[in-house]
């Protein structure tokens, strides 16, 4: 009963931590967006239909934000066992990517994508999986400078493991405290996220039975390296 009780505790707090973070994120989201509104009704007036489109597709972003806040927060809250079925894995990480390339044409940045031909169907959630790989890639996207910044996303068959890789590399500044960035509620950008991306993150790929790892150094960026199975037991 005590056992149950602590982790009655530990959810209540997590939920109150996590209800916290997401308003605080929420807050800074909308008040981009009513600066953008203002400039949307500044430019409907004078018939500027150039800002207008400019200042919607930054609109739009804030939406895509607010969404992804709110999924996490679903995802956070279930436990799912994966539904595994066959999936074509290079289309699946191709197919995230051409999702968020306009959120990285915005600010100049690059996105390179490298499949191994040789990976054929995988068994796997497509939807978590694909979850993994879009948040690996916002955190990319989001580490590195615009104009300059580069992130990499490539696959790899390991025949001789019977898994697949993923990974997915940027020129940023590097990761502090990497130890941490795994916890609950842990965000390198304050106020911006509810900081759950990461941990949903590796919370899928165990459940994958696949491991998660990161290398960063200062100044030369990070690397998050994903090993998956081909094959599982469902």
């Amino acid at each position: 009963m005590d056992e149950l009780s602590n982790q009655q505790k530990k959810r209540m707090t997590e939920a109150g931590q996590a209800a916290m973070n997401m308003s605080h994120g929420i807050k800074n989201i909308a008040q981009s967006m009513r600066s953008g509104r203002e400039v949307m009704d500044k430019a409907l007036e004078m018939g500027d239909l150039d800002v207008t489109k400019r200042t919607w597709g930054i609109l739009r972003q804030n939406l895509g934000r607010i969404e992804k806040l709110s999924l996490d927060m679903l995802t956070f809250s279930k436990d799912e066992t994966p539904n595994l079925k066959p999936c074509d894995f290079n289309l699946l990480v191709e197919s995230v990517a051409d999702m968020l390339r306009p959120q990285a044409d915005q600010r100049q940045i690059i996105i390179l994508v490298q499949v191994d031909e040789n990976i054929e169907q995988v068994s796997m959630d497509a939807e978590q999986i694909r979850d993994v790989v879009m948040n690996l890639l916002i955190n990319a996207i989001e580490a590195v400078e615009a104009g300059t910044g580069q992130v990499t996303v490539d696959t790899e068959l390991d025949a001789k493991s019977r898994q697949v890789i993923l990974r997915v590399s940027d020129n940023g500044p590097g990761i502090e405290n990497i130890d941490q960035i795994f916890k609950p509620f842990h965000s390198t950008k304050p106020n911006v996220g509810a900081g759950l991306g990461l941990t949903i993150t590796r919370r899928i790929v165990q459940k994958h039975t696949g491991t998660i790892v990161v290398k960063s150094s200062p100044n030369e960026g990070t690397i998050f390296t994903v090993r998956v199975p081909i094959t599982l037991n469902s």
